[in-house]
C-alpha cells in the first residue's frame, strides 16, 4: 500500500489535506507527522521537527511521497530534503515563497534529488501551483502576452496561526515593481455579477515569468476578502504592518487569531479565483472563474490530491524539483474541481 505523510497533519490545511486523500484516494494509507506526535484520532501522527533530520528519518521509512504543511515557511527546507532524498520519498508542500522555493531547490541540487529519482514539487497549493497549472490551457495560444489572477477569500473560513500570519507577513513590503504589497486596490466582476475588491500582492514567480509552455509572460496577482471592509481594513493596515521586524508577524498572528475568529460571523464562505488572459495591448481575451461556495480552503488542498493521484499513476518517475504543471494536466484539475461540486466558468 502507498503510504502519504502529512507533516502538521493537525493544523488547518493539513486536516484538509488528510480528509481529501483520504476521501479521493481511499487506497492510500496516510499517515500524520507533527511536533507534539498526537493529535489526529484517525491515523498515527509521528513526533517530527521539520527543522531536526534525526527525528524525520524514522517517520520515512516505507513512505512514497510526504507532505510538508508546515507554514509559515521561513525556516531552512534543507534538512527535511536530505531526509526525503535519503528515504526515496518525494517531497511536495504549499509554500508561496520564492525565497523557499530557491532554497528547497538548492537543496535538493546539492543532495542529488535528481540522481536519486526523487521528485519534489514546491508550491502545490493556489499560487502557484492551481494557477501555473490552469494557465497551461492557453500555452499555445500567441497572442496570450499577460496574465492576471485575483483571489477573493470567504472570510467565514476558518482561519489558523498560520494562514493569519501567511497573510500578515508580506503587507507593506516592497514587492517586485516597484510598489508595496497591498498598496493598490483592484476591482472586478464575476460573470455573476459579484463585485471583488482586492489588494496586490507578491506573485511568487520568478522576475521572467510565469512559465506558459515553452515561454514566460508577465503575472499580476490580487487577494482580497469576499467582504470589502476587510479587504479596506488590510490596505489601512498594511503601511504599518510593513514597518515592524519579520520575527513580530508570529507573535501578532497570535494575538489576532481570537479577533480573526469573532469576524468570520460576518462573513461568508464564497471564495473566487479568477484567471484572465490579456493580448499585447493589455486587453483581456479570455477568463476563468472557480468558484466555491463552500469549503473553499479545500482548494488550496486539492493539488496534494492530483498530485498523489498522478504517484499512483506513476506520473512522477524521474527526480528533481518539477511544477504542478509537469505533473498534471489543466483538463485533470477542472475536472475534479467540478466533481467536488465546485463552479468552473469557462
Amino acid at each position: 500500500m502507498t503510504t502519504v505523510l502529512v507533516v502538521g497533519a493537525t493544523g488547518e490545511l493539513g486536516q484538509r489535506i488528510c480528509r481529501l486523500l483520504r476521501r479521493w484516494t481511499p487506497s492510500v494509507r496516510v499517515v500524520g507527522a507533527n511536533r507534539s506526535g498526537r493529535g489526529h484520532p484517525d491515523f498515527p501522527v509521528h513526533r517530527v521537527d521539520v527543522r531536526d533530520e534525526r527525528s524525520l528519518a524514522p517517520a520515512l521509512r516505507d513512505v512514497a511521497l510526504v507532505v510538508n504543511a508546515v507554514g509559515p515557511y521561513l525556516y531552512d527546507p534543507a534538512p527535511l530534503v536530505r531526509a526525503c532524498v535519503r528515504a526515496r520519498a518525494h517531497l511536495t508542500d504549499l509554500a508561496e515563497d520564492l525565497a523557499w522555493f530557491a532554497a528547497v531547490a538548492e537543496a535538493a541540487s546539492r543532495c542529488g534529488a535528481a540522481r536519486a529519482g526523487v521528485a519534489i514539487v514546491p508550491g502545490c497549493s493556489t499560487l502557484p501551483g492551481l494557477v501555473a497549472l490552469l494557465a497551461q490551457r492557453w500555452a499555445a495560444r500567441s497572442e496570450v502576452a499577460a496574465l492576471s489572477a485575483l483571489l477573493s477569500l470567504g472570510s467565514a473560513n476558518p482561519p489558523s496561526r498560520g494562514l493569519l500570519a501567511g497573510l500578515l507577513a508580506p503587507l507593506g513590503r516592497p514587492i517586485p515593481g516597484g510598489a508595496r504589497c497591498f498598496t493598490q486596490l483592484v476591482s472586478a466582476e464575476t460573470r455573476d455579477g459579484r463585485r471583488l475588491t482586492a489588494g496586490n500582492w507578491p506573485a511568487p514567480v520568478p522576475r521572467a515569468g510565469l512559465r506558459l509552455g515553452t515561454r514566460r509572460v508577465p503575472l499580476r496577482f490580487h487577494a482580497g476578502f469576499d467582504r470589502r471592509f476587510l479587504t479596506y481594513a488590510l490596505r489601512l493596515a498594511a503601511p504599518w504592518l510593513g514597518r515592524l521586524p519579520a520575527a513580530w508577524i508570529s507573535p501578532l498572528a497570535a494575538v489576532l487569531l481570537p479577533f480573526a475568529h469573532a469576524l468570520r460571523w460576518l462573513g461568508t464562505p464564497h471564495g473566487v479565483l479568477l484567471l484572465r488572459v490579456h493580448d499585447r495591448q493589455g486587453a483581456e481575451r479570455e477568463r476563468l472563474e472557480i468558484c466555491a461556495r463552500a469549503n473553499g480552503l479545500d482548494i488550496p488542498a486539492a493539488p496534494v490530491v492530483w498530485l498523489v493521484e498522478s504517484l499512483l499513476a506513476g506520473g512522477l518517475e524521474g527526480g528533481g524539483v518539477r511544477g504542478l504543471e509537469d505533473v498534471v494536466t489543466p483538463a485533470a484539475a477542472i475536472g475534479w474541481l467540478r466533481e467536488a461540486g465546485y463552479e468552473v466558468r469557462e
